[in-house]
């Protein structure tokens, strides 16, 4: 997919947000959408700057993350197990990312699964220790699954402890990292043995 075709994509993708949470403004939404797009362009810099050349099936792969993930942040609040939810099919999601770049490298098929499943746990990681940061200075109740009172819009109730929430979501990523391991050792299983 050319660089040009990327960029229109994320442009358009950028101002159709921008134009749907501007008729329904509010900060927090604001903060959201700031984040989707500039989640949308780091990732498109960096394709361009290390010349990776994503495709177009990776673009939805990163929208489908920013999407879930940022825009729909408030079902955090809403949902108890949508935090346990993501922790398990991004980094599904992002092994596809990272595989595609270690995949172009000369490198035994074992070696390729690896590294994706290292970098995939070692950004969980880096991910629950920035929640534990953000928590701590200004207490954005990161850690830990709070649900919405009932009674009340402002009002959070922990069903979840901080420690108990971040191994959840370490071993559920884990989990999810494997999942796409073992996805591909079959398929590569079943292509060896097709012939």
């Amino acid at each position: 997919m050319e660089y040009q075709n990327k960029r229109r994509l994320i442009i358009g993708s950028s101002l159709l947000i921008l134009l749907i949470f501007y008729l329904f403004k509010n900060i927090s939404e604001d903060i959201r959408v700031f984040g989707f797009i500039f989640g949308l362009f780091v990732f498109y810099f960096a394709d361009k700057m290390f010349e990776i050349n994503f495709r177009f099936r990776h673009y939805l792969c990163v929208l489908i993350i920013l999407s879930f993930g940022i825009l729909l942040s408030p079902f955090y609040f809403l949902i108890e197990s949508y935090d346990k939810i993501l922790h398990f099919f991004l980094p599904i999601t992002g092994s596809f990312l990272v595989f595609y770049i270690i995949d172009k490298q000369k490198l035994s098929l074992q070696w390729k699964l690896l590294i994706t499943f290292m970098f995939i746990i070692s950004f969980l990681t880096i991910h629950e220790i920035g929640e534990y940061l953000m928590d701590l200075l200004w207490d954005l109740k990161l850690q830990g699954v709070y649900i919405r009172d009932i009674s009340s819009f402002e009002k959070l109730n922990l069903v979840l402890s901080k420690h108990d929430d971040t191994m959840i979501d370490l071993i559920t990523g884990s989990i999810g990292a494997g999942v796409f391991v073992v996805g591909k050792t079959i398929e590569n299983f079943l292509k060896s043995h097709k012939h």
